[in-house]
């Protein structure tokens, strides 16, 4: 389960979440729903790690997060795909999914992989092509594989936060 719990974060001076408070059971999926400034992209960096909480408590599984370096939450499988993409255009598709798990080297890493093809098959077919050669909503979805792929436990994906179990993605 996903814990938030009284979270405070600032963006330098500026204080954006303010005691805000969340659960999120194993198998469930969320969807944080605002008005653009409100804070959800603010919510999820701070739950990976790419924003520090000023208070408050984050934990996933009863592991408290805020302690943990962000390269150690990706290690636990918190994974975050950015609304840019961030794709590595001299890399194939395949390179690009495959990206979380050179960094974090688990030993899954093909059925890691396997289970991804398995959840999205049309990435399969573009897995040798560069992403530059794909169109932008095409992007997208290699965006999301790298995530799926990288993640076992909690990835926020296209805007949603997806729970990830035995690389299925559980809609609750």
């Amino acid at each position: 389960m996903l814990d938030v719990d009284h979270l405070d974060v600032s963006i330098g001076a500026t204080p954006i979440l303010r005691a805000v408070s969340l659960q999120v059971p194993t198998g469930d999926l969320c969807g944080v729903i605002g008005r653009n400034g409100a804070g959800k992209t603010t919510l999820v960096r701070a739950i990976v790690g790419a924003l520090p909480a000023r208070a408050g408590t984050i934990t996933l599984g009863g592991v408290a997060l805020r302690p943990i370096a962000p390269y150690r939450r990706a290690q636990m499988g918190i994974g975050y795909m950015p609304e840019d993409r961030r794709l590595v255009p001299d890399l194939t598709v395949e390179d690009n999914i495959l990206l979380p798990v050179w960094t974090t080297r688990p030993q899954d890493a093909t059925a890691r992989l396997q289970a991804t093809y398995d959840v999205i098959p049309e990435r399969r077919p573009l897995a040798k092509r560069r992403t530059t050669q794909l169109s932008g909503g095409q992007q997208k979805i290699v965006a999301l594989a790298r995530a799926i792929t990288g993640a076992k436990g909690l990835t926020r994906a296209l805007d949603r936060v997806y729970v990830i179990e035995r690389g299925t993605i559980s809609a609750g």
